[in-house]
């Protein structure tokens, strides 16, 4: 009942542009459900959600995206869909990002390419068929991780969202961005940045599906440090408190470590709370697909295993017990 109540919550609330709507509506629907759990909880997984295929890219070719919405359309995926373009990028008066083959990609062409995936999509799926939220990614790796270029991608999203209006596609698409986040790629400074300056163009949010490498994996009642000089707080501020985010953490780790740190972070945010109260994740993201490839020994939790790996970590504790909406796993394929 309580999964029920939290999961329809997010399921509506997560497609409104008002962070203060969401924290609201979360109180008044949820904490009445929760106040029934002692401090120490323990029951079974509900089902889990549809899972999407999310992309690391190595390319904007029209075609190439509107063949990728038009498969994961007549798959009849519903939920969140992050195509990653890879690194933030600035080369001759062009904002942009590094894609995963070296090349350099404008936010125009991003924001075409994108328009290609999301009307296959729209053409393979039937009439009120399943509802995505298609997240452009980037990530805090390196130098070009700007106030600037937070601004730029804010305003890439914005008018994709024009589009699917001007489109009619409302009822079963919306964009949204997304960052990959990862502590020992930037400095807490530098992201922040990035993150402020995303917030000040804002229309649409984006997900935090980075880590949160060194932090805490048990329940404090400080600001644990992390590594790379981070701490508690600069993650929850960039996944939660921060007006336009909304955390869609990567569980890669096989040993649940990357579960407890999250658990752990959702608790400080419950015992330090902010203009928005405690954290709410949306979902888990893993790379299992992508890692068909590579050699990801330890990081390479399967979808079901990070996804209940992640939900049973905040379950575990009445303060932190929610449901997850969203599941989504990455590839490399394009």
């Amino acid at each position: 009942m309580v999964g029920t109540i939290v999961q329809d919550a997010q399921a509506i609330l997560s497609r409104y542009t008002s962070r203060f709507i969401i924290s609201l509506a979360l109180l008044v629907t949820c904490i009445p459900a929760w106040a029934a759990f002692s401090s120490q909880v323990s029951y079974k997984p509900p089902t889990l959600p549809p899972l999407t295929t999310s992309r690391y890219m190595v390319t904007v070719d029209p075609n190439i995206l509107y063949n990728e919405g038009c498969k994961q359309g007549a798959a009849h995926q519903a939920g969140v869909v992050v195509l990653d373009f890879g690194q933030p990028w600035y080369q001759k008066g062009t904002y942009g990002s590094i894609l995963f083959n070296n090349d350099f990609a404008s936010l125009s062409q991003i924001a075409t390419a994108s328009e290609s995936f999301l009307q296959g999509f729209w053409d393979c799926t039937p009439y009120n068929g399943p509802f995505i939220t298609l997240a452009l990614g980037t990530s805090n790796y390196h130098g070009k991780t700007t106030y600037a270029h937070g601004q730029a991608w804010a305003l890439a999203v914005n008018q994709v969202g024009s589009w699917i209006t001007a489109q009619g596609f409302i009822s079963q698409e919306t964009v949204a961005a997304a960052s990959d986040m990862e502590l020992g790629w930037n400095s807490v400074t530098a992201t922040r940045a990035w993150a402020d300056g995303y917030a000040s163009k804002h229309q649409y949010f984006y997900y935090d599906y980075g880590d949160a490498a060194g932090c805490p994996q048990s329940a404090t009642t400080g600001n644990g440090s992390c590594n790379h000089g981070w701490r508690q707080s600069d993650v929850v501020y960039l996944a939660w408190n921060e007006e336009s985010a909304l955390p869609l953490p990567e569980i890669h780790t096989t040993n649940g470590s990357q579960a407890h740190q999250w658990y752990s972070l959702t608790l400080y945010s419950y015992l330090h709370s902010g203009q928005f109260g405690r954290m709410i994740s949306q979902g888990a993201f893993t790379q299992y697909g992508a890692c068909q490839n590579s050699d990801c020994t330890g990081t390479n939790n399967t979808p079901i295993q990070g996804w209940t790996q992640l939900w049973t970590a905040l379950n575990t504790d009445s303060r932190t017990a929610q449901s997850l909406t969203f599941l989504s796993d990455m590839t490399k394929a394009n």
